[in-house]
């Protein structure tokens, strides 16, 4: 077990009118293999609980601010850390602005590693696991092999699909396959990654993720005040790594392995992942509740009005279960 008072203090990007909640601590946890994972906790000494909560690819704990205080608000301790590769995390490659991992069981191992060394002694239980995204796609990952882990799950339009043409898949597997001789770490071309800068800043109506302009533009601000969060293209062994994590999940029984009641939000104007793929492979899951929010892939970062909707599935799930 560890104690939070003999890890390294992290710091944490401020700006202008988005502050971190006030109460919270962050650290630097160094994994079994050696990686510095940047870590946050708030409210600690919670009656009610612990939210774990597990962000996208290219995100970073600053970006939740106003959700770690939502959460703050209704009396949880709230969890957070970036994965390795990304926000404060160490990265992994010469190029910082690269996403890469070698294998998506590195962050399976460092998710419970944190889980075991660090939250146990310093997060309350019941623990309520909140993943975004590629965030939902390792919390789903991690309750399915290790059940009863979390007490209840919360998957936010979770990579457990990916809204790719069924040929490009097929490339893409043969490709990093291939890769393996030396070139994994390499760059796939991608609009908003560039050679010189590592990333760039797109304009708000080129996004595809919210339709928010001023949380969009407060993220991007963020990043302005602290480039070493930026992260930029995809590293070819991320895309094999994601592809071939994604086509487990449509396997037979495979969401019969997660016990723990679970609440899907799909956002159905989703362009990053596929939505009703997602709502197909879940439905099957025992304890199942299925929230179809009309939003696009980052629900938690949409208009108020969206957002209202998703907070009201959110806590009529909680007062269910808790």
């Amino acid at each position: 077990m560890t104690q939070l008072a003999s890890l390294q203090e992290a710091p944490l990007t401020e700006i202008k009118n988005f502050l971190s909640p006030k109460g919270g601590k962050a650290f630097f946890f160094i994994t079994s293999d050696k990686v510095k994972i940047r870590v946050a906790i708030w409210n600690s000494n919670s009656a009610r609980g612990t939210v774990i909560l597990q962000s996208g690819r290219t995100e970073f704990i600053e970006k939740y601010y106003e959700v770690v205080q939502e959460f703050l608000d209704r009396d949880f301790c709230v969890a957070m850390f970036d994965w390795r590769g990304q926000g404060l995390s160490d990265r992994l490659i010469d190029n910082p602005y690269l996403g890469h991992v070698s294998d998506f069981s590195l962050y399976d191992q460092e998710l419970k590693e944190i889980l075991d060394l660090v939250y146990v002694s310093n997060c309350p239980k019941p623990w309520i696991g909140i993943g975004h995204s590629m965030g939902g796609c390792l919390i789903a990952s991690l309750a399915a092999e290790h059940s009863g882990v979390f007490d209840l799950i919360i998957l936010c339009a979770p990579m457990l699909s990916l809204k790719l043409p069924k040929s490009m898949e097929i490339f893409v597997l043969v490709l990093g396959e291939i890769s393996r001789l030396g070139f994994r770490n390499r760059a796939l071309p991608q609009p908003e990654w560039k050679e010189r800068k590592g990333w760039h800043e797109i304009p708000f109506e080129e996004n595809d993720v919210t339709s928010d302009k001023s949380r969009f533009t407060r993220s991007v601000d963020l990043i302005r005040k602290n480039e070493n969060l930026a992260l930029g293209g995809l590293s070819l062994a991320w895309v094999h790594e994601s592809i071939k994590r994604t086509r487990k999940f449509s396997k037979p029984n495979w969401s019969q392995k997660i016990t723990s009641p679970t609440l899907l939000l799909s956002a159905t104007k989703d362009q990053v992942v596929n939505s009703e793929k997602n709502e197909l492979i879940c439905q099957t899951i025992p304890k199942i509740s299925i929230a179809r929010i009309e939003g696009n892939h980052e629900l938690f970062m949409e208009q108020d009005h969206i957002r209202e909707e998703t907070w009201q599935q959110i806590d009529k799930f909680l007062k269910r279960y808790l």
